[in-house]
């Protein structure tokens, strides 16, 4: 395809490999693309994304859906997030204002105390020239310190520095190798004298020992950073059988607490736990017994004193809540404490001085609250109808739990509940902002059943009084993979679409978490091709009822989310009009041979086993496509610095595709060499990512106000 003023680049150099799986040959055509330090290879991706770009910035309107979205964040006048409370009521978040491409880090004493700003990163190594983002925070239990984390241009890789909050100064030492990516990646001791953490032996993104051998370790404050206490590793605990791709988390759940917990995490919903009583916690001895291994199916838990309540989908997908003793554990027959429900999953729970909350959903879009304690489960009504629920407390010592609401179209609203008065108090650090622009959207949710009579929840929004003529550009947006939920979350950004006329549309397919356990694992491994055969018949659905049409429909999937909308691509290309997979991945069966590939294995499957192999081949969309076939239009993203889905795979696609195509439609590929998988990327990219998206299928599916002269 030629576009006004932009020479076509030139078609990827091909270099044919052959591999044999269990006797099967497998043709490679691509493989020498994912030979990053190869000039030719270097010099392709440059062209495509030059070309990519140009195309992309030649759309009428795009500029407008950026600006819209600068707009809408100028509304708001400042976001929060990552907030953290202490026991004290030491509140920790990072802040963006509305001007700002980066958060800055900012404390108050207590819901109504005054802000003060603790960190602003610009002021982090300004003499690199890059622009760094905090991605993680963590006070210590009196709130006198900080871990403050730093990365840039979306690496996740990062650098820690440590804060004493009432003088606003740095300690001298920079701890370095980390990786933290949730609340359990940093835990303070509970003498405040240091704090457990994951180190990263290599941080080469290049190396073959990239996030492999990581070790869980214990930083004394005063101590040199590059002094490493192991605690839990392969090399430490040489007993446990520790493999490269695992992830050995220590966590402590609070100030109070006995014991000191370790996860061996990976790619996968469950994982081997054991614990340990801390004797002298100060000098990081413990004393490791097993607790429990990832053939329970325990998706989390709490210790309280003696005992660990946790979540269990052992035999039962919806999950129900038990408790046992912690130093004598029974998990065959615990006492079960609220019973799995038919048609609601268990999602989350915390306990506060007044018992056991919990959060159940219905198909992954409709929340409840629930109260348990003393034997007695109550439901409670919470101030909106909500999609999404979610919960946070001190732990059992306190009386303090916060509940956030979510939906398509209502804001996220923040509340701490009063149990004694049993009234829900606004609890929000940030003042509740009006879109009218979208109070006449409609949200349907419909079950639409799949090529094997399995209903699938599919959720549709759109404007009210939208001509079902099938005319209408219609995006449907699904992941489908470690039972991840698409729960329903307001966003200006995302709803934009429906602004010129478009409708907007998740598809809750098999892989996800939406109907349970059971509906995860009816979408991975050997059941993966489940994921986009839902896909498929949600997308058959929607043109049925006129919503759109196969000419006007696009599928939007990232990261994982690539297997599903490259498969329904290269089984249906006849379906879409067009595809759009951000930082995808595209070529499974080579998976393995990237850092993250290996640890992955538990989701998608290993080609060292024979039908995992196969499995791997069907959900490979680089492997099935075919010469001349007329696919629909296709963007394809990718990160330069991405630890997560290395550039190559959604480049060997690109390539192929572009040399397989027999219609007069674009494909083209993005390459960010300034940003990652897309996790602390700056407002701007994030506003670009939107349009880019939004600007290319309206003009693929024939929108008339975006169409190039």
């Amino acid at each position: 395809m030629k576009t006004k003023n932009l020479p076509t680049p030139k078609t990827a150099p091909s270099q044919l490999a052959i591999d044999e799986y269990h006797g099967i040959k497998i043709e490679d055509h691509y493989r020498n693309l994912e030979n990053l330090e190869d000039v030719g290879v270097q010099n392709w991706l440059k062209e495509q994304s030059d070309y990519a770009s140009a195309v992309l910035t030649q759309i009428p309107r795009r500029q407008y859906l950026i600006d819209q979205q600068a707009a809408f964040d100028k509304r708001k006048s400042h976001s929060i997030t990552s907030l953290k409370i202490t026991k004290d009521n030491h509140y920790f978040y990072l802040k963006k204002t509305s001007d700002e491409n980066f958060a800055k880090l900012y404390y108050r004493n207590g819901f109504s105390g005054t802000e003060e700003l603790l960190y602003d990163p610009a002021a982090f190594k300004p003499e690199t020239g890059f622009n760094y983002n905090i991605n993680y925070i963590e006070p210590n239990w009196n709130g006198e310190k900080i871990v403050i984390s730093l990365t840039k241009n979306g690496e996740e890789i990062s650098e820690m520095v440590i804060m004493e909050v009432s003088t606003k100064k740095l300690l001298p030492d920079l701890i370095t190798n980390c990786f933290p990516a949730n609340n359990k990646y940093v835990s303070w001791l509970p003498d405040n004298a240091g704090f457990l953490y994951l180190h990263y032996p290599v941080i080469d993104i290049r190396s073959e020992e990239y996030l492999k051998n990581t070790k869980a370790v214990y930083y004394k404050l005063g101590q040199k950073a590059n002094q490493l206490n192991e605690v839990f590793s392969s090399t430490n605990n040489p007993e446990l059988n520790i493999q490269p791709i695992d992830f050995p988390i220590a966590s402590i759940s609070n100030q109070d607490s006995k014991y000191v917990i370790c996860e061996i995490v990976g790619a996968f919903r469950y994982c081997d736990t054991y614990y340990a009583k801390m004797i002298t916690p100060s000098e990081n001895k413990f004393d490791w017994k097993f607790l429990f291994s990832k053939e329970e199916k325990i998706s989390s838990h709490i210790i309280k004193e003696e005992e660990i309540i946790f979540l269990s989908g052992k035999n039962f997908s919806n999950f129900q809540i038990c408790k046992t003793a912690l130093n004598n554990p029974d998990f065959k027959n615990p006492l079960v404490l609220v019973n799995a429900k038919k048609e609601e999953v268990i999602q989350s729970m915390v306990m506060t001085i007044d018992g056991l909350f919990y959060v159940t959903t219905k198909n992954g879009v409709e929340a409840k609250l629930y109260h348990f304690n003393d034997g007695i489960e109550t439901e409670m009504e919470v101030p909106k109808i909500s999609g999404s629920i979610s919960l946070e407390s001190k732990g059992d010592q306190f009386p303090d739990l916060w509940v956030s609401t979510k939906g398509w179209l209502n804001n996220s609203r923040r509340y701490k509940y009063d149990f004694k008065n049993k009234i829900f108090e606004e609890a929000d650090l940030v003042p509740i902002i009006q879109f009218p622009e979208y109070e006449d959207l409609v949200v349907k949710e419909v079950l639409v059943k799949s090529h094997d009579g399995v209903e699938v929840p599919l959720s549709i929004i759109h404007k009210k009084g939208v001509e079902m003529n099938g005319k209408n550009p219609a995006i449907l947006h699904s992941y489908g993979a470690y039972g991840y939920s698409l729960n329903p979350s307001f966003s200006p950004n995302w709803l934009l679409f429906t602004n010129d006329g478009g409708v907007m549309a998740f598809a809750h397919v098999r892989g996800g978490g939406e109907k349970g356990d059971e509906w995860h694992n009816a979408g991975k491994k050997m059941t993966k091709p489940n994921s986009w055969k839902d896909l498929i018949a949600c997308t058959e659905y929607m043109i049925k009822k006129e919503y759109t049409s196969n000419r006007h429909t696009a599928i939007w999937g990232g990261s994982a989310g690539g297997i599903l909308v490259g498969r329904a691509m290269t089984e249906r290309p006849d379906l879409f009009a067009v595809v759009i997979s951000q930082v995808g991945c595209m070529n499974m069966m080579r998976a393995e041979n990237y850092p993250n590939g290996a640890a992955n294995a538990k989701e998608f499957g290993t080609i060292e086993n024979l039908e995992e192999c196969k499995a791997l081949f069907e959900m490979d969309a680089y492997q099935h496509l075919k010469k001349e076939v007329d696919y629909p239009a296709t963007l394809l993203t990718a990160g330069m610095n991405d630890p997560r889905v290395v550039v190559w795979q959604p480049a060997k696609f690109a390539a192929k595709l572009q040399a397989c195509q027999q219609a007069n439609k674009p494909i083209l590929f993005l390459v960010d060499y300034e940003a990652g998988h897309g996790r602390g990327d700056s407002s701007m990219k994030r506003y670009e990512s939107f349009a880019n998206v939004f600007a290319f299928t309206f003009w693929q599916t024939g929108h008339p106000d975006y169409q190039l002269e």
